[in-house]
């Protein structure tokens, strides 16, 4: 018996045979030396600082948007 599929089906099993060869992993062929772990592990610590000093830099303006309060700017210089 023979079976012929729709163009709309046969459409679909082609689109998922190329997700599945596109989502397919490959082999990198690469080296990550031990100096990369430190480097991400800076940059992890990099962005924490970061984001610490923003929201530092910012906790008034943030408590004001959340309360519904006007935010009170200081006059720190003299």
């Amino acid at each position: 018996m023979k079976r012929n599929l729709s163009p709309q089906s046969s459409l679909s099993v082609l689109a998922l045979a190329l997700l599945a060869l596109c989502l397919a992993p490959a082999p990198a062929h690469a080296y990550i030396d031990p100096g990369t772990g430190s480097f991400v592990i800076q940059g992890l610590i990099a962005a924490v600082v970061g984001a610490g000093f923003a929201l530092k830099v910012f906790w008034k303006r943030i408590v004001a948007a959340i309360t519904g309060k006007s935010a009170v700017e200081d006059d720190d210089d003299l």
